[in-house]
């Protein structure tokens, strides 16, 4: 394929852009109003025209430098961004693990000492049927003080303090 070919081709594909973002009639449309622009009011035009094509270039050098700066600064802000992350994440890790293990253990030790507990509490003798009966011995040792009767049913546990003979509560 020739060089012109290419060029040929390319000035389609490129024909056929603008015509997608702008349609041949609005076009016309705007061509034939800065003709008539043009023929009106000579002067002003040429001065437009003027301005128009010497600040063209430093407009788009400018906008291109906005953009630069602008995309520079979001990555660098990303990268930023990530690095502190990272480096909270590099901490949290640790942190997490710690805590996990220092919850592990904590739950294996109350679990322990809800075992035990419960052991204990099987083998402790308020455990017989009936109850048990302890009696405070007044100052003499006679025997005739302040009785604490325990039972345990299955109701639970119950205390009853005996005065001569009668439940005080």
């Amino acid at each position: 394929m020739a060089v012109s070919d290419h060029a040929s081709n390319a000035v389609a594909f490129a024909q056929r852009q603008v015509d997608r973002v702008i349609p041949p009639e609005t076009r016309q449309t705007a061509y034939d109003r800065t003709k008539a622009f043009a023929a009106a009011r000579p002067l002003l035009f040429s001065f437009l025209v003027a301005q128009l094509t010497l600040a063209f270039f430093p407009l788009v050098l400018f906008s291109s430098f906005v953009l630069s700066v602008v995309s520079f600064v979001l990555v660098a802000g990303l990268l930023f961004s990530l690095f502190w992350i990272g480096v909270a994440l590099a901490v949290l890790a640790p942190t997490l693990a710690v805590a996990c293990g220092l919850a592990s253990l904590l739950w294996a030790w109350a679990v322990g000492s809800f075992v035990v507990a419960r052991w204990l509490y099987n083998l402790v003798p308020v455990g017989v049927r009936g109850g048990i009966e302890l009696e405070k011995q007044p100052n003499g040792g006679a025997g005739t003080g302040t009785k604490l009767v325990v039972r345990k049913d299955e109701d639970g546990v119950r205390a009853e303090k005996v005065e001569g003979g009668e439940v005080v509560c």
